[in-house]
């Protein structure tokens, strides 16, 4: 029985029931959702559905699984109790879809910061956002390239003071608790501390928002360096020009093959000169600064 409607049982071979616990995209659970009660309870089809709660076009739920509907907050306990969700996935599903949707990066970091509350009983998940969790500080990359370095000493007093600005030890030690759970560290033979060969996988929204939320921090430290450090110990610059399409993808492709060559002199400078190295940033940012004016805007300076 369906402890959530009371409803028989159609066939024990039904796909398993989703945990909504373990999706980080809500349409996929309402997808894999709907596929297990297809199945598991008799008579469900997208019109009984949406009978059941209170959705007038018998294809919503179709139009939100398929991308073409979004859901508000005043439909999503509607959509709970259509599918027989209790509270507690109720309120999964909620953050979820908060998450996804939300207007700007700060809300999606609260619902995210709420999602990760709630799927705390989750391995996957809580890794998941572990991964996260290295992103939205600066400092975390810049111990795991550190502990590569020589000299490097497992002290988080001694770590907060070879970063720049110098960050708190109690941090620190977060920072390196979190670098080894998500197995971006790891522990050599002799019990000493390395930079794994290994990089961060998570859903594909989380990631993006994670990624920005990193290079905008990066974008802050790399200002605040302006005064900060001194010239000699610091390269700043930039260029203006106007592209076309074409123009635009060649200084992409150019950008790339940049970032590879950098890793090359890393690994040469490894191999030549092991001692004396730093742990340094480089941010390379090719954005637009002008947008084609709008043809009403013409119009209303003509006037």
């Amino acid at each position: 029985m369906n402890p959530s409607d009371g409803s028989a049982e159609a066939d024990a071979a039904a796909p398993p029931r989703p945990v909504v616990a373990r999706y980080t995209d809500y349409r996929e659970y309402l997808k894999a959702m709907y596929d297990h009660l297809k199945v598991a309870r008799r008579g469900f089809s997208y019109r009984s559905f949406a009978k059941k709660a209170g959705f007038s076009s018998g294809s919503f739920l179709k139009l939100v699984i398929d991308g073409k509907r979004n859901l508000s907050p005043e439909s999503i306990p509607k959509v709970a109790h259509g599918l027989g969700l209790d509270a507690r996935e109720a309120d999964v599903l909620e953050a979820l879809v908060l998450f996804e949707q939300a207007p700007t990066d700060a809300a999606r970091d609260r619902w995210l910061a709420r999602l990760g509350g709630l799927v705390e009983h989750e391995p996957a998940q809580r890794l998941a956002l572990a991964h996260y969790d290295a992103y939205t500080r600066w400092y975390p990359f810049i111990v795991r390239e550190l502990a590569g370095l020589p000299g490097f000493e497992e002290d988080p007093a001694w770590i907060g003071r070879r970063l720049r600005p110098r960050v708190r030890p109690d941090a620190v030690a977060r920072a390196v608790t979190l670098l080894e759970r998500v197995g971006l560290l790891v522990r050599g033979d002799d019990g000493r501390l390395a930079p794994a060969e290994r990089t961060l996988s998570t859903g594909a929204e989380v990631r993006s928002l994670a990624v920005r939320n990193f290079h905008r921090r990066m974008l802050e430290l790399s200002a605040g360096a302006l005064d900060q450090v001194p010239p000699a110990e610091r390269n700043i610059s930039s260029v203006t020009v106007a592209l076309d399409s074409r123009g635009f993808k060649r200084v992409v492709e150019l950008t790339a093959a940049l970032r590879q060559e950098i890793l090359r002199v890393e690994s040469e400078g490894a191999d030549a000169e092991p001692e004396g190295r730093e742990v340094y940033h480089m941010t390379l940012a090719l954005i637009p600064v002008t947008q084609p004016a709008a043809p009403s805007a013409v119009e209303e300076s003509a006037e």
